[in-house]
């Protein structure tokens, strides 16, 4: 039996839990990312399957298939976009584990093993890094927190 909408998204925070309970696991993070990438595919069958007499219309736009849709969420989304740069086939962007700088201000917020790995290693902590083209990188977790936030607050996942 197929996954639901709400099933696939259940199953979505059940890794990410996972993930931050092992937040260097590169693999867990390109598991998360291809799941919400997924989703996305799920989202958009669902709402055609729900009103086949219709394309799909959102925001004054008539999306008629999956790449228009996609087009459409990566123009919404800059951490969907991320992760769907991540998932693309070649990949757009790719996933480094490497040492980032951790401001002292934001001490307060590691934990306790962050902390003492920070200690002694000139105030940088390993952390999952999307890596573009460009050189730029952001942090793999906040653009998975991102794009989950973004569809719970898009009601478009309901």
């Amino acid at each position: 039996m197929p996954l639901t909408v709400a099933d696939h998204f259940a199953l979505i925070e059940a890794e990410i839990a996972d993930l931050d309970a092992h937040p260097l696991s590169a693999r867990q993070t390109k598991l998360v990312m291809t799941l919400i990438d997924k989703f996305a595919d799920r989202v958009f069958l669902d709402r055609r399957e729900q009103h086949p007499d219709r394309v799909v219309e959102i925001a004054g736009r008539r999306l008629e298939d999956g790449i228009a849709w996609r087009d459409f969420l990566w123009e919404q989304s800059p951490a969907l976009r991320a992760i769907f740069d991540v998932c693309a086939i070649p990949p757009l962007a790719t996933l480094e584990t490497r040492a980032v700088e951790v401001p002292i201000p934001e001490y307060p917020r590691l934990s306790t093993a962050d902390f003492m790995v920070s200690l002694y290693n000139r105030n940088t902590v390993q952390r999952v890094l999307l890596v573009f083209p460009d050189g730029e990188t952001q942090l793999a977790r906040e653009a998975i927190g991102g794009a989950m936030a973004w569809w719970r607050g898009s009601g478009l996942a309901a």
